[in-house]
């Protein structure tokens, strides 16, 4: 009760000075509290009925806060880039205008451009910012769902929010610790969350029996306008519901399988405990089977009728990794981590394409299949400092290298490349690959030659008039010479590697 009150105080405060450090402030101590539980929920019912002065403004500051959130968590948003966001939505309700958070002293590019007006080439982050507002007018009841999404959906940047709203599982339109009665029986009962489409409720008298609310059956439950008393919101922000650990879609390296399969490439591990990991994650086990279907050497009846461990032991441990590591790491970079992450995947599309023309063209055997090697040579990316501090693609001045780092202007930095050596390294990948990948390992041959070439046909395809240091232009002739290519050729794979991966797509 003493966090409620204490957030509500602090909101009441930047009603009267709009302060962007005590903003920010409240907006991390609201983010780490909400990491472990979900208490925050409360915190517009709150003050909606126990804010001394201004308990509507302060109610809806604290809304958009913690929608904000909320909405980071289920785009698995990196923790900066999430509380950036609430923070803007937060400061667009106490003035929109964005000079006028400059004249504050507000610095933080990603938090400018959160406020920036709607238009086709605006950052997610001014999206999202509109989605969060959209949410709190359903949850305060300012207006109906239809009223507020139905616009955004049907506008000209429909595909930005239908992306938006696939990606939500389901819209928590009514506030956690709002009271509903029945309109049959008369019971009362509080809002706990949800749970897909189905609303967790619980009855006032009963808070440990909780029970769930289909979509259909809403319709029964009219909202209840008398406010909870300290005690029962008290009782609330104890409840266990809302104190289970707050999950992210985010999926983790699967680190108990990595230890399977390494046992079992060392003759001390059983296969069965390998199959026993990879179908707790059944993106990964489909990723087998659809490879063995796919494969020109076997039928496809037979396929069918191989299970789980006959389908590892077709395909041969090396190649299972392969095929393992390239779905997990399609799965996890396809989350929204980064605000930059659809110009990345674009980006790391067209490596892919380019990688596979170019093999085709020259000859030249890919280590790893091109979409595992364009994700681990971009993986690093999505921690990459210049990409979480941006709303914008950062443009490239001068290229000093032909690495993925190249995309966004940065000198060659071997502590970049951390993450990719460790992926190569975790799923036992060809040392091929890992010299590639890391700077100190660079050698002269044709596949390094092609990897390199690859890198910056995609930088050229986005910045053609981009600069080159002396010593890329001598490399890239050098690469040219190696993998016997001209200029020609290369002009037409780069031409069909835009099309193919459709690379400018906003889709």
């Amino acid at each position: 009760m003493r966090e409620l009150t204490e957030c509500c105080e602090k909101a009441a405060s930047l009603l009267k000075q709009h302060d962007v450090r005590q903003l920010y402030r409240l907006v991390q101590f609201i983010d780490e509290e909400y990491q472990q539980n979900r208490w925050p929920e409360l915190l517009p019912l709150y003050a909606q009925q126990h804010a001394q002065d201004n308990n509507q403004l302060i109610s809806e500051l604290l809304a958009v806060c913690v929608n904000a959130l909320h909405c980071g968590y289920q785009w698995s948003l990196h923790s900066h880039y999430r509380r950036i966001l609430a923070a803007a939505c937060v400061s667009e309700k106490l003035n929109p205008d964005p000079n006028y958070w400059k004249q504050l002293h507000l610095r933080q590019p990603l938090w400018l451009s959160a406020l920036e007006p709607l238009t086709l080439k605006s950052a997610d982050i001014v999206f999202f910012r509109y989605w969060v507002n959209a949410l709190t007018q359903v949850q305060l009841q300012r207006c109906e769902p239809t009223q507020a999404f139905f616009p955004l959906l049907n506008s000209e940047f429909r595909y930005r929010f239908w992306t938006l709203l696939n990606q939500q599982n389901a819209l928590p339109v009514r506030l956690t610790g709002q009271k509903f009665s029945h309109h049959k029986n008369q019971q009362t009962a509080v809002l706990l969350g949800y749970e897909g489409k189905h609303q967790v409720l619980a009855l006032l008298h009963k808070l440990d029996s909780p029970f769930y609310v289909s979509p259909d059956e809403t319709q029964n439950w009219q909202v209840n306008d008398k406010p909870l008393t300290q005690e029962q919101m008290s009782a609330l922000a104890q409840h266990r519901l809302l104190k289970q650990e707050q999950t992210s879609t985010t999926q983790q390296t699967p680190r108990q399988l990595l230890r399977a399969i390494n046992r079992y490439a060392n003759a001390s591990g059983a296969l069965n405990a390998v199959i026993q990991q990879i179908n707790q994650l059944p993106f990964l086990a489909s990723s087998l089977h659809a490879a063995v279907h796919q494969s020109e050497r076997i039928g496809y009846s037979e396929a069918s009728r191989m299970d789980l461990k006959q389908s590892y032991l077709w395909l041969g441990s090396k190649r299972a990794s392969v095929i393992l590591a390239t779905a997990f790491l399609q799965h996890q970079f396809s989350l929204n981590t980064i605000p930059l992450h659809n110009a990345l995947m674009q980006k790391l599309g067209l490596l892919t394409t380019t990688l596979q023309h170019l093999s085709a063209e020259t000859g030249v055997s890919l280590p790893t299949p091109a979409p595992l090697l364009a994700l681990l040579s971009g993986s690093d990316l999505f921690r990459h400092p210049e990409l979480l501090k941006s709303a914008k693609w950062p443009r490239p001045r001068e290229i000093e290298h032909c690495y993925s780092t190249s995309w966004v202007g940065s000198a060659l930095d071997i502590s970049d490349f951390r993450r990719s050596r460790q992926l190569v390294k975790r799923w036992q990948l060809p040392p091929a690959t890992e010299n590639l990948l890391n700077p100190d390992k660079a050698e002269t041959s044709k596949l390094s030659a092609l990897f390199f070439l690859a890198h910056y046909l995609t930088l050229s395809t986005y910045y053609p008039e981009v600069s080159l240091s002396s010593s890329v232009k001598s490399m890239l002739k050098s690469y040219c010479q190696q993998l016997q290519i001209n200029s020609e050729q290369l002009t037409r794979i780069k031409a069909k590697s835009a099309f193919e991966s459709h690379c400018y797509s906003p889709l």
